[in-house]
């Protein structure tokens, strides 16, 4: 009897490390950036000098995305923005057409146009930067 303690005790304390990881990444906050005021992007749009540069939290619906995912046309029913991913090495799946995403970055003018240079992208609960 004495023999079997010490498994015990072990599996017990892996099954509670297990239990405490699992609940780490249950409550898992957002990156901070993320919870910045939303700015509609008519605003942007409107004025794009005033936000020259200035790193915002969008939010709205995919409307289209390229074939490599590098950048993505981003609808908040106020606008759209194009918004470039290749700047910070990073790309969507094709499948994320269609999707509300919530998107931290810096705006840019290219032209005269307004655009952003996406830095980090939420997809339900999924986050890509």
């Amino acid at each position: 009897m004495r023999c079997l303690r010490k498994p015990i005790k072990a599996v017990v304390s892996i099954g509670l490390l297990m239990v405490a990881a699992l609940a780490c990444l249950a409550v898992a906050a957002d990156p901070e950036e993320l919870e910045g005021e939303v700015v509609e992007i008519q605003d942007i749009i409107e004025d794009p000098s005033s936000f020259e540069g200035k790193m915002v939290v969008i939010q709205g619906r995919i409307e289209r995305i390229c074939p490599a995912g590098c950048w993505f046309i981003i609808d908040d029913k106020t606008g759209n923005l194009y918004v470039d991913l290749f700047p910070n090495d990073f790309a969507l799946p094709q499948n994320k057409r269609g999707s509300e995403a919530v998107v931290y970055g810096k705006v840019s003018i290219r032209d005269g146009d307004p655009y952003m240079i996406g830095e980090i992208v939420k997809i339900g609960k999924e986050i890509y930067r």
